[in-house]
């Protein structure tokens, strides 16, 4: 396996997850393709930085702006068996964050992401991250109405 494949490996889930995180399933995976599209192009410098990812995480932002549609980003899912309880205005709550509060929300409590995970791949300080949760879990407690002891 070469060295851009095993880079493709590694990141490609984890930057579709956090694209994904930002602006919704359907345009998170568009825009992780743009990024992607644009690593293969320009594989020798991706390569050498030392935050490839995070570059790439900043690709897909910009493709993501291109792309971006009218109308909402989230869609549950069809209910199904495998699906697991959600509370139903989880979604639109979601939305009603920042950017940032979204996606440090979802990667840290959904994908089970690290703190520091995610400010290495946003390319901002540990602290930032921790900030931006702790104001997106107060939010969606309080749309909530959920004492957090």
């Amino acid at each position: 396996m070469d060295q851009f494949e095993a880079f493709v490996r590694l990141h490609e889930p984890r930057l579709r997850r956090a694209l994904s995180a930002a602006y919704g399933p359907v345009l998170g995976v568009e825009a992780t393709a743009d990024a992607m599209a644009y690593a293969w192009q320009h594989r020798d410098r991706i390569l050498a930085m030392d935050n490839g990812a995070g570059y790439l995480f900043r690709v897909g932002q910009s493709a993501a702006a291109r792309l971006r549609r009218p109308g909402p980003r989230f869609v549950l899912p069809e209910p199904s068996i495998e699906t697991p309880e959600v509370e139903p205005r989880l979604i639109e709550l979601l939305e009603g964050l920042t950017e940032s509060q979204r996606v440090c929300v979802v990667l840290v409590h959904a994908y089970a992401w690290t703190q520091q995970e995610v400010a290495d791949l946003l390319g901002v300080e540990h602290a930032t991250v921790r900030t931006h949760l702790a104001r997106g879990l107060t939010k969606l407690r309080n749309a909530l109405e959920v004492d957090h002891a």
